[in-house]
């Protein structure tokens, strides 16, 4: 009976003794997806935000657009929709008398990405170049011949209307923005 005495009196001791403690598990390695990354020459859908006409422009002017669609790459947005750039204008002749039509010439500069400027260019080469109504001067030399007031006439000013869109190109590779924690 001592002996059992003394067997209970070792198994309480032993579990009144803190238990071992498991080893921790190893930490996880957390791997992080790599941004993705819009490549250069990237399609671009870009609108103009004010209209730009050869009435007020000069060369120099600076023009909004804004991004109109957003750039994706694997479902990830690499360029939200919205993102600004920036247009200049090269030369603007305004219209003249016997119908001759205004010239617009402008050129796209950069796009302002969190990163920084990137550099665009358009997708063709006719996409901001607005030469005016391409009839407007035969129609006002048919006039002209008919009429007393034909040489007096002034053709369109060139512009590019507010909404319309410009297709463009990325100038450079852009990566993806990591979200704000």
């Amino acid at each position: 009976m001592q002996s059992v005495a003394m067997i209970i009196f070792m198994l309480a001791a032993q579990l009144a003794q803190p238990a071992a403690p498991l080893p921790e598990p190893a930490p996880q390695a957390v791997v992080a997806a790599a941004p993705a990354v819009a490549k250069s020459g990237t399609p671009l859908r870009l609108m103009v935000w004010n209209e730009v006409s050869t009435r007020s422009a000069k060369p120099g002017d600076r023009f909004l657009l804004v991004l109109d669609s957003p750039v994706t790459v694997d479902g990830q947005v690499v360029i939200p929709r919205g993102t600004k750039a920036w247009g200049e204008v090269v030369a603007a002749r305004s219209s003249g008398m016997v119908g001759r039509a205004g010239k617009l010439e402008t050129r796209l500069l950069h796009l302002a990405t969190p990163g920084g400027e990137v550099p665009i260019t358009p997708a063709t080469v006719a996409s901001l170049a607005d030469k005016g109504a391409g009839a407007t001067l035969q129609i006002v030399a048919v006039t002209a011949a008919l009429t007393p007031w034909g040489p007096f006439t002034r053709g369109n000013n060139a512009r590019l209307k507010a909404g319309h869109i410009v297709e463009a190109l990325l100038g450079a590779d852009v990566a993806a923005t990591p979200p704000a924690p």
